[in-house]
């Protein structure tokens, strides 16, 4: 696909990401889903053993450019646009938030043609990953959860101000200012990294399409309320995941704090944890290296 292809915000959006994706020596190669109540925008390069990254509550898929870059050279990589983000389609999640974003993954995988996959995921796709982990484990080869949603109440309270109809729609609209403050306070440690400028363009554009202010705040009422996260891992729920399953977080993450990644480490049976210092909720924007090492190693290791 061609920028010519896109017109509006759907252009901008597609002329950010691919400067993004540039950065990282990637040419554009993705293409469209049609999941019948989504339409699903991906990124795929590369050959080999499919692996699927999965992004957060934020952006879209070429935030993985510096992990695209990596691990397309030895594997088939696949990056979605999860709804509400990147190029697809602003249809808000519904509650049951966990059930509905089961149902997601399971026709995400069935489109994409994936029998059995290795998953790399950050905050509410690594939360989509475990859930998947327990829905259809034998579709899940290893998993990457990095700084992962749904273990336990803690969230920011801008989030849980967003639920609120009063604060709700000047929260979630689009604030360069606000966004920038987020960037360097919740996301990263360094936030001048390689990139960064064309990260937070691409961040920013995706907040610009008609209907997203509207499908986060429906997403995040199903997401949360006041007191925090509605949708929590069981003990036994962790405790049954078998898959080989490597937890990345960052030291000073503000997101979800480090107390749910020891959880998430204390319960699953075959787990490893690394703990990335100085760094924040996306340790691997300003981490590439350091990150892409830990996951390159445990990908292949057999």
């Amino acid at each position: 696909m061609h920028s010519e292809e896109f017109i509006g915000v759907d252009r901008q959006i597609f002329l950010s990401m691919s400067k993004l994706l540039g950065i990282a020596d990637l040419d554009y190669q993705g293409g469209f889903i049609d999941l019948g109540d989504h339409l699903v925008h991906y990124l795929d390069y590369g050959e080999g053993p499919p692996v699927l990254l999965l992004h957060g509550g934020g952006a879209g898929s070429a935030i993985w450019f510096k992990q695209i870059q990596v691990l397309s050279k030895t594997r088939r990589v696949i990056a979605p646009d999860h709804p509400v983000f990147g190029l697809s389609t602003q249809d808000a999640y519904k509650a049951p938030f966990l059930p509905n974003l089961v149902s997601y993954m399971v026709r995400l995988f069935d489109e994409l043609g994936l029998d059995r996959v290795d998953v790399v995921g950050l905050s509410m796709g690594a939360q989509a990953a475990l859930a998947m982990a327990l829905e259809d484990p034998d579709r899940l080869g290893k998993l990457v959860v990095i700084d992962s949603a749904g273990l336990g109440r803690a969230f920011p309270l801008i989030f849980k101000l967003a639920t609120v109809p009063l604060f709700g729609r000047l929260i979630v609209r689009p604030n360069r200012w606000g966004q920038d403050n987020y960037f360097k306070t919740m996301e990263v440690v360094n936030s001048d990294f390689t990139g960064a400028s064309a990260y937070k363009q691409y961040a920013y554009d995706v907040t610009l399409p008609d209907g997203h202010g509207h499908a986060m705040r429906s997403s995040l009422v199903a997401i949360t309320n006041i007191l925090g996260q509605k949708s929590i891992f069981t003990d036994e729920e962790l405790a049954s995941i078998s898959a080989p399953t490597l937890a990345l977080w960052g030291a000073e993450d503000r997101v979800f704090p480090l107390e749910h990644g020891y959880r998430l480490a204390q319960l699953l049976p075959n787990v490893s944890m690394h703990i990335i210092e100085n760094a924040r909720h996306v340790p691997f924007l300003d981490h590439p290296d350091a990150v892409n090492d830990l996951i390159t190693g445990f990908l292949n290791d057999p």
